[in-house]
């Protein structure tokens, strides 16, 4: 028999979106009758609740909607999705996001000879982007390898973190206890890394075609995280935990110069908005980069790299940000 696969799907204000959503979940490949669909509303103020019943009571595909009363964030409502779920592996997806119609038949193949210690099987993924008015599957191809190295591949590489285009086994988030709820901007990326601390081994299962489709729009939720300095600090400890961790494995506390670079890049890929809006935070990154041997960010942008080794990262960062506002009030 196939295995049994569980797509959660958490909604909020995705009337606009959801039935695009739910059509890319019916039209897989792979049989729908070994298939689970769950939708769990955060208490839409809208009527998403109404077009997806209405969408799923055309279809023959297993469902269940949890409309909540209660407003309580991705987090929250993605792990009611999967604690509810009956299937073996749990298809996370966002409500504006796509699958390629391919994707559940091409990583179910290599779920099912997977040995007990896998805990992710990935596929590579492409943006969906808003063009001349369509929405279309637009940019690289992002394929991210992570099987030789899980914990460290995922620091390295930014492309890799994103849910969407994984099946992950509902075990091992048992083993872990899904996905943390203290908002984090990078709440995707902190439970793969949890997933690879615990010991789960992930793997790819190659496609020509881009298996998952991330919609970026200005108005994407992460984007908002950024005013959001409870959710940018915890981000940033996130990284930290997983310094501690590899530190942990070492029996001089010595970090691998691969995995000290990496952990460099990560603390410093948004250092100028930390400077910027959250000064404690700044400090924290600081030391932590410091303790790698660091002096100050790496910088990605090259204007900023030049002016900080003439200024300082910080004096840098405020010149910029006066010179961004004098330029909005001339507009």
């Amino acid at each position: 028999m196939p295995l049994r696969i569980s797509v959660v799907i958490p909604t909020y204000k995705a009337s606009a979106w959801i039935e695009e959503t739910l059509q890319s979940v019916v039209r897989q490949t792979y049989p729908l009758e070994s298939l689970e669909l769950i939708v769990v509303d955060d208490a839409s103020p809208d009527d998403s609740v109404d077009v997806a019943r209405r969408f799923l009571a055309g279809h023959r595909i297993e469902n269940r909607i949890l409309p909540q009363t209660k407003n309580c964030g991705v987090p929250t409502t993605r792990n009611l999705g999967w604690r509810e779920a009956t299937g073996e592996w749990i298809q996370f997806i966002d409500q504006d996001d796509l699958l390629a119609p391919h994707k559940l038949a091409l990583q179910a193949a290599r779920a099912e000879r997977a040995e007990a210690d896998v805990a992710v099987v990935y596929s590579n993924w492409q943006h969906y982007l808003l063009q001349n008015g369509q929405w279309k599957a637009s940019g690289a191809i992002n394929a991210p390898f992570v099987d030789d190295d899980p914990v460290l591949r995922i620091l390295q590489n930014p492309t890799f973190g994103y849910v969407g285009p994984t099946l992950i086994r509902r075990s091992f988030l048992e083993k872990i206890g899904g996905f943390e709820l203290n908002p984090n901007i990078g709440e995707d990326t902190d439970l793969m890394l949890r997933l690879a601390m615990a010991g789960g081994r992930f793997c790819e299962a190659r496609s020509d075609q881009a298996a998952f489709l991330y919609r970026q729009w200005p108005g994407s939720l992460w984007r908002s995280y950024f005013k959001n300095t409870t959710a940018m600090r915890n981000l940033l400890l996130t990284f930290h935990r997983v310094e501690e961790y590899l530190r942990a494995l070492q029996p001089d506390g010595q970090l691998a110069e691969e995995a000290r670079l990496a952990l460099a890049a990560r603390y410093s890929r948004f250092a100028d908005v930390y400077a910027e809006v959250d000064p404690e935070s700044f400090r924290l990154l600081m030391g932590w980069l410091a303790g790698l041997g660091f002096t100050q960010p790496l910088c990605e942008s090259r204007a900023l790299r030049v002016m900080s080794q003439a200024l300082g990262f910080e004096n840098a960062v405020r010149m910029r940000a006066f010179y961004r506002k004098l330029r909005e009030r001339l507009r």
